[in-house]
C-alpha cells in the first residue's frame, strides 16, 4: 500500500495564497486543520475551543495574506502562530476564570469581548444570508453544511443532477458572501464562511 505524500508548505505556496488563491488556501486549512487539532486539543483540553482557535488561526493567515510572501520558514510560523494563539487563549481563559466576579459595568469591553461579538456579528449576517436563499438553494445548502450529506446524496435525495447541486452550492455561498460584503464590509473565502456553518 502506498504512503500518502506528505503535503508540503513551501513558500510557492505562500506566494499563491498572498496573491489571493482561495484554492490553495482551502487545501492549506484542510491540511492544517487535519494535522493540528489534535495537538490543539491536547493543549487547550476542549475540542470546541481547539476548534475556535484553530479558526482565529486561519482568519489571521487569510487577513494577513499580503505578508506571506516575506516568510522564509513557512511551516515554523505556521505552528509557532498556534501554539502562540493556543498560549494566549490559555492565559486569557485563566485570567477570566480568576477575574469574573471582579468584572463590573465600568470595566469596558475586552479585546475578547470585542472578537467573540464580531463572530456573532458574522455568524448573524450568514444565517441572515442563508435565510434569504431561494428555498431550493436554501435546502441543498443546508443539506451539504449541516446535514454533511454529498453532492451525490443530495441529488439521489432531491431527484436532481450533482451538476444541478454543485451550481447550488457555489451561488449560495457565492450569494453570502456577497451579503457579507454588502451588510458587514466584511469579505471573507467559501472556505471560512464554511467554518461559520455549525
Amino acid at each position: 500500500m502506498r504512503e500518502q505524500k506528505e503535503y508540503i508548505i513551501d513558500k510557492t505556496l505562500f506566494t499563491n495564497i498572498a496573491g489571493g488563491n482561495e484554492e490553495m488556501f482551502a487545501t492549506l486549512v484542510h491540511e492544517l486543520y487535519k494535522k493540528f487539532f489534535p495537538f490543539t486539543v491536547s493543549l487547550i483540553k476542549s475540542e470546541t475551543e481547539a476548534d475556535d482557535i484553530l479558526q482565529d488561526v486561519f482568519l489571521k493567515i487569510w487577513l494577513n495574506r499580503s505578508t506571506l510572501t516575506t516568510i522564509e520558514n513557512p511551516s515554523g510560523w505556521i505552528y509557532t502562530i498556534i501554539a502562540n494563539t493556543a498560549s494566549n487563549y490559555l492565559r486569557s481563559r485563566i485570567r477570566r476564570e480568576l477575574k469574573i466576579n471582579a468584572l463590573s459595568a465600568q470595566s469596558g469591553i475586552t479585546d475578547e469581548i470585542e472578537s467573540e461579538i464580531d463572530a456573532k456579528f458574522t455568524q448573524s449576517l450568514i444565517d441572515q444570508a442563508v435565510d434569504l436563499l431561494p428555498q431550493k438553494r436554501k435546502l441543498v445548502f443546508l443539506m451539504s453544511k449541516k446535514e454533511g450529506l454529498s453532492r451525490k446524496e443530495i441529488a439521489d435525495r432531491l431527484h436532481i443532477s450533482e451538476n444541478t447541486v454543485r451550481n447550488q452550492l457555489a451561488e449560495a455561498i457565492q450569494f453570502i458572501r456577497e451579503h457579507l460584503n454588502y451588510k458587514g464590509d466584511l469579505t471573507l473565502p467559501a472556505i471560512l464562511i464554511l467554518f461559520y456553518i455549525s
